[in-house]
């Protein structure tokens, strides 16, 4: 039995182990084609994430800068498009969508891959040559503001649309569903930096990256294949498509129609969702996540890049990554658990200022002067970043469902859903930005500390959400009881 199955009542969800029928048969095979393509996407995903950022810090030495530069033109076009994307995901037939962005995925990532070829075999077969590093790096940013931008419509389109739509209106299937995508994300988290290390460690970066760039071209066929499957087996998906679709022509006969006009009306439309999403309760949630973007104290592309200024070997840092994303792991496991005893707006309060208290010893240790890899300083660092994990993706997979439930009915979820993105993205382009002011890895430190303070707001801007739902942040009439008690 699946977890997903193990996690929900049969009698809650017949779609997904109630039905002993033909039907219940298909409608495995069709969640099973939903992990196999989500764990092939995010295996894709996750794979290019950290091939491109090592390929990167081991051609461009002792600087930081041409990974800040590639984060932050990533960071801008999502901020810029990742309305436009919801509205897309709202607005263009699921099925479509989805695979579109699929295919410029997978050329996206294999153009990236043929260009750190190129500059590979260059390097190999003419010693001492130089590499045109302008244009190598414009079809290196190219490809990556391509492949984030297909990422981002693939996660609202799948892991926020279709999987609402699948859950049809049950909070314990959703989250079940959404731990699950969750936890396939975080594994592929874990083991596509460890397959790169391996191919990076036993054969040439330039082999290394021609698998890589054939793994993309396998999988498309097979992605494909899958995501038929699942939207031909739930028809929640395509009932969900065909009630847009009315609402649509409804607001076209009616002069409503927002898929058209002038940029100014649409940028008047921007502002008006903007407008909406600020005054949803949910709103502070969606803000104290996005805060946590604003973070080098993670194992993202920057992180590993300081680090490997700091001598450690690629394994090492797989290894390291791979702890990290294990107690990560631990966290989408808890979420469930703290959602039943706590409920949800709690649970993910405990969460995140877990996170914020798990990382001081880790802000210790990089504003320390002893040496990186001392003993003791790389147990402060590791052990602090790999507990924070554990109230991390807590938090983020409890504020995920927070955000499903809170626009469910809403007629353009995908375009609020979106404007999340775009606060995540902006986060995250601010981090690129310290990045480049402080380009050089002894100021390190200092992104490392605002990074901290980014992770400190988030979780005050969630106790103000805590307040406003609940109306209060503790129990005082328990500690007065006591002291009647007493």
């Amino acid at each position: 039995m699946s977890v997903l199955q193990e996690d929900i009542p049969s009698d809650t969800v017949p779609l997904l182990g109630g039905e002993v029928s033909q039907n219940a048969s298909t409608t495995r095979q069709a969640l099973w084609s939903l992990r196999l393509q989500h764990f092939s996407n995010a295996w894709g995903t996750r794979m290019a994430e950290f091939a491109i950022h090592l390929y990167l810090i081991v051609h461009f030495k002792n600087t930081l800068l041409p990974n800040a530069l590639y984060g932050f033109s990533s960071c801008i076009v999502n901020i810029l498009f990742s309305q436009r994307l919801g509205s897309l995901v709202d607005r263009v037939p699921k099925l479509l969508l989805v695979r579109t962005c699929v295919a410029i995925q997978k050329l996206s990532a294999f153009a990236a891959y043929a260009t750190f070829c190129a500059m590979f075999s260059l390097e190999s077969t003419a010693p001492g040559a130089v590499v045109p590093v302008i244009p190598a790096m414009g079809l290196i940013i190219l490809s990556g503001c391509l492949l984030q931008l297909s990422n981002t419509c693939i996660t609202i389109a799948v892991e926020r649309d279709w999987v609402t739509c699948i859950a049809e209106g049950s909070p314990d299937r959703l989250s079940a569903l959404n731990a699950q995508m969750k936890q396939i994300d975080l594994s592929c988290k874990l083991l596509a930096p460890l397959f790169v290390s391996a191919l990076s460690t036993f054969m040439p970066y330039l082999y290394a990256a021609m698998v890589m760039a054939t793994i993309q071209l396998v999988t498309f066929g097979t992605e494909l294949l899958w995501l038929g499957i699942v939207y031909q087996n739930f028809p929640a998906l395509e009932e969900d498509q065909r009630r847009r679709q009315q609402a649509l022509s409804l607001a076209a006969e009616e002069g409503r129609d927002v898929s058209r006009g002038s940029p100014f009306a649409s940028f008047v439309r921007g502002l008006q969702n903007w407008a909406e999403f600020v005054k949803l309760p949910v709103f502070k949630s969606s803000l104290a996540v996005s805060f946590l973007y604003m973070t080098v104290l993670s194992f993202d592309g920057t992180m590993l890049s300081y680090l490997k200024t700091q001598g450690y070997s690629d394994a090492s840092l797989s290894i390291m990554r791979g702890v990290n994303v294990v107690t990560g792991l631990g966290g989408t496991a808890i979420a469930p658990w703290l959602e039943r005893r706590l409920g949800s707006v709690r649970s993910g309060n405990w969460s995140i200022w877990f996170e914020a208290v798990c990382l001081i010893p880790a802000v210790i240790a990089l504003e320390s002067s002893w040496s990186k890899r001392d003993i003791g300083v790389a147990t402060l660092l590791f052990g602090g970043m790999a507990l924070s994990r554990i109230g991390l993706w807590s938090f983020d997979l409890i504020q995920m469902k927070q955000l499903q439930l809170s626009l469910e009915d809403h007629p353009r979820r995908n375009t609020l859903t979106s404007l999340q993105f775009s606060l995540q993205n902006s986060a995250d382009l601010l981090k690129y930005i310290l990045t480049m002011v402080f380009w050089r890895p002894s100021d390190f430190k200092w992104t490392a500390l605002f990074s901290f303070f980014s992770v400190l707001s988030g979780a005050a801007t969630y106790s103000l959400y805590v307040r406003t739902e609940r109306g209060h942040l503790f129990h005082f009439e328990w500690l007065s009881m006591k002291r009647g008690r007493d």
